[in-house]
């Protein structure tokens, strides 16, 4: 019996253990996803929503083959985003030296011209200066028209140099200019929603890691994009924000409110089901009133409200599909 109970220990220690090291690992993961280095927005959005899939495979597989497979395709993906990320940095430095070599040129010509300048005045100096030993009246005379010519002449080829310098080195910049606004406006514009997901997800981790219930109360604007063809865009996101803040003051101070989605704004509440179910009925309600005001028409979005369960132990995979069919339920 003793050396039974040994054995059961031993087993429960080395389970312990490994799902302490699965944890930590996936808590490597997320680090890694909310501290990778953005140079392009895309790129960066792509290689954290690929992390994501890793820590979900992580938490559901715990056989040694998935193991191994999760930390294969995370070292194929880190290594995939490395390299963009050197190209894109190695780019960056090849405009910054063509940049620089462009200045250096046209302060190495702008020098060169005065070396030269100062060469031909000088030796006009010296002309007038044997000129002046002279008695003879004319030859006086024409040595200063001469010479007096001749810097005139370096004074005004100098400017018609710096001239075409300056041109060509606005030119480069203006360049430069264009192929930097290129490459912003090939990027696509930053979802308002993403930086909100990460922040709830990492929340609802939170609950996970302690095994604490929790509810996330889904609120899904269902006429959205009919607004969007009504609204600019200024003033669709100036209401989507009164919208939020609205939402915000009608839940408790603990809960954790944020944008889920491009049409749906989320709460992550301790709350048993049925009190956030209570909730959703007056948030539907005070969240239907006009918002903003655009040429005294006003913004009225068309919200519905649901409620998922998480319960301590569950299937994180099976919640989340959970959470997109009620999304997709509310949208109708």
């Amino acid at each position: 019996m003793i050396s039974l109970r040994k054995s059961v220990n031993e087993l429960e220690r080395l389970e312990e253990l490994h799902r302490t090291a699965v944890k930590c690992y996936s808590e490597a993961l997320y680090s890694t996803e909310q501290n990778a280095i953005e140079v392009d927005s895309a790129q960066a959005a792509h290689f954290r929503s690929q992390l994501q899939v890793l820590r979900d495979q992580l938490r559901t597989g715990a056989a040694r083959s998935e193991l191994e497979a999760v930390q294969n395709a995370f070292e194929a993906e880190l290594k995939d985003y490395h390299d963009k990320i050197q190209d894109q940095i190695q780019h960056l430095r090849q405009e910054a030296q063509a940049a620089a070599a462009a200045v250096e040129s046209f302060a190495g010509s702008i020098s060169e011209s005065e070396g030269k300048l100062e060469a031909g005045i000088e030796r006009e100096l010296k002309t007038l200066n044997q000129s002046a030993a002279s008695d003879d009246i004319a030859v006086m005379r024409g040595a200063i028209q001469a010479s007096s010519a001749k810097i005139a002449s370096s004074v005004q080829q100098m400017r018609a140099s710096n001239q075409l310098m300056i041109a060509q080195l606005k030119d480069e910049i203006r360049i430069l200019h264009q192929e930097i606004q290129s490459a912003r406006r090939s990027q696509p514009a930053p979802d308002p929603s993403q930086e909100s997901h990460r922040r709830m997800s990492g929340r609802m981790q939170e609950f996970i890691s302690k095994r604490a219930p929790f509810s996330v109360l889904l609120v899904v604007v269902r006429n959205l994009e009919g607004l969007e063809n009504c609204y600019s865009t200024d003033a669709i996101e100036g209401a989507l924000g009164t919208f939020q803040s609205r939402f915000e003051g009608i839940l408790p101070s603990s809960a954790i409110v944020g944008r889920w989605a491009r049409d749906q704004f989320a709460a992550i509440l301790s709350a048993a089901p049925g009190d956030a179910i209570e909730m959703s009925r007056e948030i539907v309600h005070r969240l239907s009133e006009p918002f903003a005001e655009r040429e005294k028409q006003p913004i009225a979005f068309s919200p519905r409200a649901g409620v998922v369960e998480f319960s301590a132990g569950s299937d994180l995979a099976k919640f989340q599909v959970r959470l997109q069919q009620l999304a997709e339920a509310l949208r109708g």
